[in-house]
């Protein structure tokens, strides 16, 4: 169940990126893009508004009919697929789910909390990053011109 509550949560939090990345200065500033990710992470009403989005996405998940699927997963095993429940659900298969919905909602204002910060890491990282591709590039440069002529 924690795998179920953690997919979750990391997908639900996933999700924004890319509006997040479309919304990027035209300047092409990745570190103020960082901190504008970083910034809507970990403001409180957005983090309760994705929780309660996650949670209500997590309960209309556990009354998807399941019938339909299990029928041809027995099928295809070569089981009875009348043996299957008509009205199965994960709910109805598993009644520990049922406190998924709760779970996410606990969990994914700290789990977006934590993706602020790293969010944060990476824009101060940015700065070093481009002095190290810069002296990598002037690397590159100084290597092919002291191999020219030589093959």
């Amino acid at each position: 169940m924690r795998a179920l509550i953690v997919s979750a949560s990391l997908f639900a939090l996933g999700a924004p990126l890319p509006a997040l990345a479309a919304d990027r200065a035209p300047d092409g500033d990745v570190e103020a893009t960082t901190a504008e990710v970083e910034a809507r992470l970990s403001d409180p009403a957005t983090q309760d508004a994705m929780a309660d989005g996650m949670a209500a996405a997590s309960e209309a998940l556990l009354d998807l009919p399941l019938a339909p699927m299990m029928k041809a997963i027995a099928r295809a095993s070569g089981d009875d697929p009348e043996a299957v429940d008509p009205r199965m659900t994960l709910r109805r298969m598993s009644p520990e789910a049922a406190a998924v919905p709760d779970e996410v909602r606990a969990k994914v204002p700290a789990m977006m909390g934590a993706m602020a910060g790293m969010a944060g890491g990476m824009g101060a990282m940015i700065p070093a990053m481009k002095e190290m591709a810069a002296r990598m590039a002037e690397a590159v440069a100084k290597a092919e011109a002291s191999t020219r002529g030589r093959y």
